[in-house]
């Protein structure tokens, strides 16, 4: 493991001297007053991660009460859609225009919610109710920078993320990376989604099919010509089931 950088050290010291439970508000604050340089996360910087993967992603410290990674976004890198495990508390510092869109899990459809650019340097909030995917449509690759935290201890805070297949209508659980093409060893399906509304399909059957074009496995083939088809059968029967 590398050594901790002054920036991460800033913010390791400042979880491990509070004295009452962190709230998400609390988190982002603490990110921000740590004062992180994009220099602080060089070390564990992923730029040759394998395209399969979608994105770099590097653990640089944990205890049972939180995580601190690095990930990786090389241009066209992008993130399936997931949540986040137990954790209850988080925030993510951008170091690029990173993309990046919420999803809504409530009422009859699975929804996209909001499409926003996070811009450099900005901070944003994560917990377990955040379902969401990130990803880097820029010219530059660049690093954020995640915290996932929780009040009552866990071996892994991350550990049974949800993983919204909508090309399948698959929820999957998994303990590592939040990729697309997820074989059922790496994340086992545990349920059903909700129908999915067509806006939310087309709009992520464009971002897995770039996918399935940068990485031309011959297993990617019929995944799609699957996504086709199903696209085609949505935009006719106006919501995926």
């Amino acid at each position: 493991m590398n050594t901790l950088t002054p920036g991460l050290q800033r913010l390791i010291d400042s979880i491990e001297a509070s004295e009452e439970h962190i709230t998400v508000q609390r988190a982002a604050e603490l990110m921000k007053k740590a004062r992180i340089t994009e220099d602080d996360l060089q070390p564990w910087a992923d730029y040759a991660h394998p395209i399969q993967d979608g994105y770099g992603r590097k653990l640089a410290y944990h205890t049972e009460h939180y995580e601190i990674m690095i990930m990786t976004w090389n241009p066209g890198d992008y993130s399936c859609v997931h949540d986040h495990g137990y954790t209850q508390w988080g925030a993510v510092q951008v170091f690029g225009n990173v993309m990046h869109q919420t999803y809504s899990n409530n009422g009859e459809r699975f929804r996209l919610g909001k499409k926003e650019i996070l811009p450099y340097g900005s901070i944003t909030k994560v917990n377990n109710a955040l379902i969401h995917q990130m990803g880097n449509v820029t010219t530059s690759p660049y690093l954020t920078l995640h915290m996932y935290g929780a009040n009552e201890p866990h071996e892994t805070v991350t550990a049974d993320m949800k993983v919204y297949e909508l090309e399948t209508g698959d929820v999957r659980e998994t303990s590592g990376g939040a990729f697309f093409n997820l074989t059922d060893e790496e994340a086992p399906v545990t349920g059903k989604m909700k129908p999915i509304d067509k806006d939310t399909f087309v709009y992520y059957s464009s971002i897995l099919m770039q996918y399935y074009c940068r990485y031309s496995a011959e297993q990617i083939r019929e995944k799609r010509l699957s996504l086709l088809r199903r696209l085609e059968n949505m935009v006719c029967d106006q919501v995926v089931a």
